[in-house]
Formats: C-alpha cells, structure tokens, sequence
C-alpha cells in the first residue's frame, strides 16, 4: 500500500484500511501529526492547558468536548512514542515471532528451481516449531488415512513425503505468519480475523495469477502473504504504546487530584482512525525492512515489498511486484463492493490503474480466496 495518498486509487485503499480497523464514519477522523522540535512541542501543550481549562469552565454540556481533546492530547504523546519504536528495527522486530534462521534459509530453499524433499527434510528437522505442526499436521485423520495401518506417524520424514512440495510451499509460509499476527487486536476485536483474511486472500489471488504468468507462484504467494507484517507490527505497537502513555497520563491525573481528567481518560479507547493513519504512513515500509533482515538469496521478498512501499505506481514496478499490485488491488475492491463502499466507475478506473483484465477478474472470482486447498 502506498503510504501517501497521492492518487485517486489511494482513497480507494485508505477507505478498505478504514473498513478493515473498523473505522465509524460519522465519527471525526484524528488527524496525525509529528511533531519535530522541541519548542513545538511545548507550544503545543501550552495551548492544550489553555484549552483544556477553558473547557472544564464551560461545565457539563462541554464533557464530550473536553474527551474528545483529551484524545488528542494523549495521541500527541502516543504519535512521538510510536514513531520512535517504529524507527527502531531492532526494537520492530522484537515484537514478532522469530521463526529463526534455520526457517529463512528453508523459505528460500523453496524458491528454488529444483525442490525435493530430500533437500527440504534436513532444514525443516532443524526448526523444532515447525516440525512439531508438521507432525500434528499429518496426524489428522484426512492425513493418517493414507497410511495403510492408519497409525500415527512420528517421523518428519514420512510426514514430508505424505504432504509434498507443492503443499509445503503453501504451508510453511502460512505457519510462520500465523504466528507473527497479533495475539490480540482488543479493542477492534474484528482486526485479528479481517487482517489475516486479508493477507491469505491476497497470497492465494497472487499466486493463482502468477500461474498464468512467467512468476513463480510460490514466489507471488510469498510477497502476498508477508506484505501484511507491517501491519502486524503497528497494530501491535500502537496498542501497546497507547495503553503505556494512558496509564501514564492516568497516574499523573489521579496525583494532581483532576477528578474530571481522571474520568475521561479513564472512558478512552484507542482511536480507529489513529491506527488507520499510521498503516498508511508506516506498514508498507516496515514489510520491507523486516524481511530485509531475513537475508534471502533467492527469494525476491525484500525487493518487491520495497517496490510496493515505495509507491513506485504499476507502471514503475517489477512484473512480480505488478501481479501482487493486481492481487491487492482485487482482494481490496470485493470487501468494498461487499459492503457497496465503491463504484462502478471507481472500480472501472481502479482496476485499469494496475491492468487488472476482466479475464483475470474472472479466474480471480472462480478461485476460493478463504482456503488454501491444503486442511492446516
């Protein structure tokens, strides 16, 4: 996703991203802000006191006024503290499942020309996480059912020859992802679900597009699948960040004895539209630069989610990064229409902006973007 809204298909994304937090519409949006300089900064909460007296003066019909400031008040500090921890990589990628270095060089490995699973069995025995759901996996009764005495299999091994290559290019990425989305996306309980929906329809439009291509599908479904960490990593951090700054500010209202301070922070959530704003602005770029540090060598995951953060547009993209741009752009406009949030011309203009053909429209309607084929 493009981080600055600097075309008309950008409103488009910014009004899925808003469907997908759970944005109200006919509540005002919370403008986000960073500010720089440190006479600014004291600027600012000099005109918050100013504000925030005149308001209690105003007595009881101001109450809904004076929260909705305290909101802003208190994301002025969220927006300083987040930027700073989204700045910091290290810091970034602390707060996502490591599936550890053995996991990188099989996700590559799986990019190869030649994939077996004698090249694939020594490194998936050397990520115990994985092993272990493989295992588990196969012991399913669909799975165990092929055996010829249906007993429990215990050998990752045997486990890999009953699954296949084909379906560990869709399974291993799928298991590391899981677990890197968040635990819990409280209070916009339907984030959890509607994030990861969304990052395996895309994978899956992805790669069925690419198997009419010169892509390698395996490669389209990783991009379209990991292109939602970033997502992943500001969800997470923004719900953290804003519960940390409001016990703060809680704690220094309740010593200053400010009753009406107190209750309204106290009746605060975090704000739909702050989060929505800091996707936008942070999520492409932080997809890049955590699977950077992944240091793949044949599969092209970095370098594409970088082109699609950068907002290079279609025209100005790999054939690879174009086919996800598709993928994105068709996941995207069937949660609008479903919910009629979109056009007949917008869709018209939308899909024309990344080709997207009405024979491809029409593959991508027939294909089931929810299952990947393979019971996980």
């Amino acid at each position: 996703m493009s981080n600055e809204l600097n075309q008309p298909s950008d409103s488009l994304v910014q009004r899925f991203v808003d469907q997908l937090v759970g944005v109200d519409p006919a509540h005002k949006r919370l403008g986000y802000q960073i500010r720089t300089g440190q006479l600014a900064a004291e600027r600012t909460l000099l005109d918050v006191e100013a504000k925030a007296q005149r308001l209690r003066a105003a007595g009881a019909e101001a109450k809904a006024q004076f929260a909705e400031f305290a909101q802003a008040h208190l994301h002025d500090q969220v927006a300083d503290e987040l930027v700073r921890k989204l700045h910091n990589i290290d810091l970034v990628s602390s707060t996502l499942f490591d599936p550890g270095d053995a996991y990188y060089a099989l996700l590559d490995t799986l990019a190869g020309k030649v994939v077996t699973v004698n090249k694939l069995d020594p490194l998936i025995s050397s990520v115990s996480w994985l092993t272990e759901d493989l295992l588990r996996l196969v012991n399913q009764p669909q799975y165990r059912n092929r055996t010829s005495s249906g007993a429990m299999v215990k050998d990752i091994k045997t486990a890999l020859r009953y699954l296949g290559v084909e379906s560990l290019q869709l399974i291993v990425p799928v298991y590391a992802m899981r677990r890197m989305m968040p635990h819990s996306t409280e209070p916009f309980l339907a984030l959890k679900n509607k994030l990861w929906d969304y990052s395996l329809a895309v994978a899956i439009a992805a790669r069925r597009l690419a198997q009419d291509s010169a892509e390698h599908p395996y490669n389209a479904f990783c991009v379209g699948l990991f292109h939602t960490l970033g997502h992943a990593v500001v969800t997470r951090n923004y719900l953290r960040t804003y519960q940390q700054v409001k016990q703060a500010q809680l704690l220094l209202a309740r010593e200053s004895r400010d009753v009406q301070l107190t209750d309204a922070l106290d009746n605060l959530q975090p704000d739909a539209s702050f989060l929505c704003e800091s996707l936008q602005e942070f999520a492409g770029v932080l997809s890049a630069d955590v699977t950077s540090r992944w240091q793949l060598q044949t599969l092209p995951l970095c370098q594409t989610l970088d082109q699609l953060a950068e907002g290079l547009g279609f025209a100005g993209s790999s054939p690879l990064a174009r086919l996800v741009q598709q993928a994105q752009v068709y996941v995207q406009w069937q949660e609008l229409k479903s919910t009629q949030f979109i056009s007949a011309n917008e869709t018209k203009s939308w899909f024309s902006s990344v080709q997207l053909s009405e024979e491809a429209v029409q593959i991508l309607s027939q294909t089931n973007l929810k299952r990947l084929g393979v019971d996980i």
